[in-house]
C-alpha cells in the first residue's frame, strides 16, 4: 500500500470507522511514520470537538420501525443449525458504514466551516469598531476646533467693547500697497488684536510677524500667523507694556518659526507719533 493511500484512511480512522485489514495496516503504518501519527492526532481532536457541538438526538419513530423490522427479518433468516449453535457469529459491519464515514467526515468539514464564518465576521466587526473610533476622533478634533474658535472670538470681542480699548490703522507699505489692518489693544491690560486685509499669500516656509517698535527701544516681537487666498487674518496678542504708550506697530515677512529681530520687508506699518 502507498504513503497516499494510508493517508486516506486517516480520517476514517479518526472516526473509529476503519475496520478488517486497511485498520490493521494503517496500525502497522502509524508505528513507523511520524507524519501520519501527527496528522491522525489532529483529526482526532476535531472529531472529539464536534462530537461536543451539539446536543445527543433520538431516533426517530420512522427509524426506530425500520430497525426493528431489520432485526427481525434477520432473525427469522438464520437456519436452525445456526439458532442451536453455542458459537457466537462474528457481526459483519452494516451495509450503509461507508455511508456513515463520510457522513462523519462532512460534519467535521461542516464544523470547520462554520468556524472559519466566525471568524470572518469578528474580523468584519473589528473593522467596523476601527472605523467609528477614527470617525469619533475626527469629530473630537473638529470640536476642539470649534471650541478654541470660540474662545477666540470672545477675546476679540471683550478688546474692541473694552471701554479703554484703542485703535490704530496700519497702512500698506511699497511692498504691498494695497495691503490694510487694524490693530485694537486696551490699554489697561494690554490684550489686543490684529485685523488685516489685502496682505499676499506666503510661501510654505515664511509667515507674518507682528513688531512692536516703541521709542527708544528695539523692535519687539508679537505673535507669528498666516493669512488666507484673501489676505485676511484676525489674530490676538499681548501688547508690552513698554509699547502701549507710544510705539510703532510694523508687520514683516519673517520664517516660519518667527524671528527675535525683523529681517524681512516691511508689509504694514503704522504711523509715527
Amino acid at each position: 500500500m502507498e504513503h497516499q493511500e494510508y493517508k486516506e484512511l486517516l480520517a476514517i480512522s479518526a472516526l473509529d470507522a476503519l475496520d478488517g485489514t486497511d485498520a490493521l495496516h494503517l496500525e502497522a503504518h502509524l508505528k513507523t511514520c511520524v507524519e501520519c501519527r501527527g496528522e491522525i492526532s489532529e483529526l482526532r481532536d476535531a472529531a472529539g470537538l464536534l462530537a461536543h457541538a451539539g446536543p445527543m438526538q433520538a431516533p426517530s419513530e420512522d427509524l426506530r420501525a425500520r430497525i426493528l423490522a431489520d432485526v427481525r427479518a434477520e432473525k427469522q433468516s438464520v437456519r436452525p443449525s445456526e439458532r442451536l449453535s453455542n458459537v457466537m457469529p462474528i457481526a459483519k459491519p452494516p451495509k450503509s458504514g461507508f455511508t456513515t464515514q463520510w457522513l462523519r467526515i462532512a460534519a467535521i468539514l461542516l464544523f470547520v466551516g462554520v468556524g472559519f464564518v466566525l471568524l470572518s465576521m469578528f474580523l468584519v466587526a473589528q473593522r467596523e469598531i476601527g472605523k467609528l473610533t477614527r470617525e469619533v476622533e475626527i469629530q473630537k478634533t473638529e470640536l476642539n476646533r470649534e471650541r478654541e474658535a470660540r474662545m477666540e472670538d470672545q477675546k476679540v470681542l471683550a478688546v474692541i467693547m473694552s471701554r479703554d480699548a484703542r485703535t490704530i490703522q496700519l497702512a500698506g507699505t511699497q511692498t504691498a500697497q494695497t495691503a490694510r489692518a487694524i490693530f485694537v489693544f486696551d490699554q489697561k491690560s494690554g490684550r489686543a488684536v490684529l485685523m488685516t486685509d489685502g496682505l499676499p499669500m506666503t510661501s510654505t516656509e515664511k509667515a507674518y510677524e507682528v513688531w512692536f517698535i516703541p521709542k527708544g527701544h528695539a523692535p519687539m516681537p508679537g505673535k507669528v500667523f498666516t493669512v488666507d487666498s484673501s489676505g485676511h487674518a484676525m489674530i490676538t496678542d499681548q501688547m508690552p507694556s513698554e509699547a502701549m504708550k507710544d510705539a510703532v506697530i510694523a508687520i514683516t515677512v519673517e520664517p516660519k518659526s518667527g524671528s527675535a529681530a525683523p529681517t524681512g520687508a516691511i508689509y504694514l506699518a503704522s504711523p509715527a507719533s
